[in-house]
């Protein structure tokens, strides 16, 4: 399972990198077809307990978001979010199996989940060097996670949240804060970027992070899912890859506009 979780991770990483360094359309497409998938996996995992959320009315939210995010100046999210809540209720009159009230909260609170995050993903690529400083959020988290592996599956005594993930422990975290916060500011450094801000995006990863995939876990273990999909393989779905970055890359644009670039 290491080695297929290695071998995965050395294919997407490099595609990963590229299209955020050139950024554009190719980072934009890559971005949307993440998150639709993630949409889907996230209404199948709704799907195991019973509920049918329409898929279509994620994917709404986050593109109401998204173009909201690239195109500030029509001001189209109020009334995208306005036909939305209007079209998606209407939906619900006529489709009125099992829970319906239910169905029509998750739609809306699944695009908005996911559609937040994947906007801030794009401010962050959009800001001076915002390539440098997205790839520096990811470094961050991959670099926290990795260390948290490492460090956990060999010294984790003291399970942090055993009832849903039962290998994150508190030695984890540490030794992943340790990880990003020494290793980051070497890849700040090569970006041309202070290193104390790779260290603080580091330790954003480990903290930050570590509530994300928390979150996602949560999910999971209330529909009785160990993954949220199998597409790729040794990580499970690619809800599962976004989990942490979906909550550090929010913090980390914050940080990054409210004190790196004050």
């Amino acid at each position: 399972m290491l080695l297929t979780r290695v071998l995965s991770a050395l294919i997407l990483a490099p595609m990963v990198i590229g299209v955020i360094w050139i950024g554009g359309w190719p980072f934009y497409s890559l971005l949307s077809l993440a998150f639709c998938i993630a949409a889907y996996e996230f209404v199948q995992l709704m799907r195991r307990s019973g509920f049918q959320p329409p898929l279509f009315f994620s994917i709404a939210v986050i593109l109401a978001l998204w173009l909201n995010t690239l195109f500030p100046q029509t001001n189209l999210l109020q009334p995208a979010v306005a036909f939305i809540l209007i079209s998606s209720l209407t939906w619900q009159l006529t489709h009125r199996q099992g829970a319906p009230t239910v169905d029509w909260a998750l739609a809306l609170i699944g695009g908005l989940y996911l559609g937040v995050a994947g906007a801030h993903l794009m401010l962050t690529r959009q800001l001076p060097q915002g390539e440098r400083w997205l790839l520096l959020i990811l470094t961050g988290t991959w670099l926290a996670d990795t260390g948290a592996f490492l460090i956990g599956s060999r010294f984790g005594r003291h399970k942090m949240t055993p009832s849903l993930s039962p290998k994150k422990s508190w030695e984890g975290l540490i030794g992943g804060a340790i990880f990003g916060m020494a290793l980051n500011p070497i890849v700040a450094a090569a970006f041309g970027l202070p290193a104390i801000h790779g260290a603080a995006l580091g330790l954003i990863g480990a903290l930050i992070g570590t509530l994300g995939d928390l979150s996602v876990s949560m999910i999971k273990r209330q529909v009785g899912a160990k993954d949220s999909g199998n597409l790729i393989p040794g990580h499970g779905g690619v809800l599962d890859r976004l989990d942490s970055l979906m909550f550090t890359v929010i913090v980390g644009y914050y940080y990054i506009v409210w004190i790196a670039l004050a």
